[in-house]
Parts: C-alpha cells; sequence; structure tokens
C-alpha cells in the first residue's frame, strides 16, 4: 500500500542527499535506548521498522542477537543490503498493514521486540488500528514495543514566529514544511491505539526528533515528538 509512494521518494532523495531525518545512530536510537534498553530483555530479535538505509538497524545489531530491519520502500532496502552490516542484521522489504507479511515474521522469529522511529504519523489515519493490532500481534507475550512519533503540533511549532527556524534559508524553509506530515500522533492516541488485549504504556512522554539541517550557528533544527513503550502487563 505505502511501498510505491515511499520507493519515489527514496529514488529521488537519495540519488543525490539524504532524507531530512538521516542521522547518525547516536543522535537518534542510542537516546532511545535509555527507555526502551529495560523493556526490550527478555527477547534477543528486535524488528526495526521503517528502517530507511539501515544505519539505525545497524546500531542495534552491536545490542542484539538479531535484527531485522524492514522498509516499504524497495529503493531503501536495496541501499541497505548493499552498505557493510553485521551477520546478524538483516534487511526485508514489508508493509505493515499486509497481514500476510506480519504472519510471515511471526512464523519466523516468534515474539519480537520492535523499534519504530516517525513511522506511524505517516500512515493514514483509517489505517493506524489494523497496523496497531499487527505490532501487537509481532511482540506477542515476552517483546515490546517502543515508537516515537512527530507530535500533533508539527506545522504549528514551525509555522510560529521561531526566530531560530526562519534563520534557515528560504528553499530550506519550503522543502522542511512540504515534507512535514499533515498529521501527527499525541499520548493519548498512542494510548488508543495499544492499551488492549491485555497490553499497556509502560513509558510515556514528550520530546523531539533529530534532523540533519542545521542553523546558521550549527545547531540542529528538531521535531517536536512523542514517545511511547508498550508490552503486556
Amino acid at each position: 500500500m505505502y511501498g510505491k509512494f515511499w520507493d519515489a521518494f527514496y529514488q529521488k532523495t537519495y540519488s543525490a542527499g539524504k532524507a531530512l531525518w538521516d542521522v547518525p545512530p547516536e543522535e537518534s536510537v542510542l537516546k532511545d535506548y535509555e527507555v526502551f534498553s529495560p523493556a526490550f530483555k527478555q527477547v534477543g530479535t528486535v524488528l526495526d521498522i521503517g528502517c530507511g538505509t539501515g544505519e539505525q538497524s545497524k546500531f542495534l545489531g552491536g545490542l542484539y542477537t538479531k535484527v531485522i530491519g524492514v522498509d516499504a520502500a524497495p529503493r531503501a532496502i536495496e541501499i541497505a543490503n548493499a552498505s557493510d552490516h553485521p551477520p546478524n542484521v538483516q534487511f526485508q522489504v514489508g508493509d505493515l498493514s499486509d497481514g500476510a507479511f506480519i504472519d510471515g515474521l511471526r512464523s519466523q522469529f516468534g515474539d519480537m521486540n520492535v523499534y519504530m522511529r516517525g513511522v506511524l504519523h505517516q500512515i493514514r489515519q483509517p489505517d493506524r488500528e489494523k497496523v496497531a493490532g499487527n505490532l501487537l500481534q509481532l511482540i506477542g507475550d515476552k517483546g515490546a514495543l517502543y515508537l516515537v512519533e512527530v507530535g500533533k503540533n508539527i506545522k504549528e511549532y514551525f509555522r510560529s514566529a521561531s526566530n531560530s527556524f526562519h534563520e534557515l534559508p528560504e528553499a530550506v524553509q519550503e522543502t522542511f514544511i512540504s515534507n512535514l506530515p499533515p498529521h501527527g500522533v499525541d499520548g493519548s492516541e498512542i494510548a488508543a491505539l495499544f492499551c488492549r488485549e491485555g497490553y499497556q504504556l509502560r513509558r510515556q512522554g514528550s520530546g523531539f526528533l533529530n534532523t540533519n539541517l542545521l542553523l546558521r550557528d550549527g545547531t540542529p533544527v528538531k521535531i517536536p515528538a512523542v514517545f511511547g513503550l508498550i508490552a503486556k502487563n
């Protein structure tokens, strides 16, 4: 469902540069690790959903027994597979809304931990409940799900009178705004989607997602975000 759009995005964007969210693992997954690591101890397999070109997956490979990076874009997975990555990390094309794909992962790996950074907000509203159910199916009884997502206030945040944001060149501002999602996520939606069938929010909060855009003084542009950690009671 989502593969065609994201494949076109990666074909275009990575022919000359990178997506704005493509930052070193030390500026992304390592910060998240402090939150999710206690809940990821029961299972050694981690599914990195929306892995893109695989940098976060490779970092997770140094922390867990097996890591599977999944993305809907064939071009992203092609780039990831062509990169130097450890043997315990593998990449595959997959769609979270595809029940057969979810069943295949469950059959092959059993309960797993799921790491998802900046994916749910890109999923259409009518599809979110189904995708949430599929994610719960993947973590099963022993795994946990950590997600960090763009907040609902995203466009207002960057359209406000922020002197820092307006330090960016006008062309960069336009590109940034045009790539922002129309709908973000908030803590109440995360709870509504995932607190069911014995699953609960172990932790939740707000923060920021780093980007590779810099202000004139070298300060990274950050995107307001929310996070949640979900597991069985």
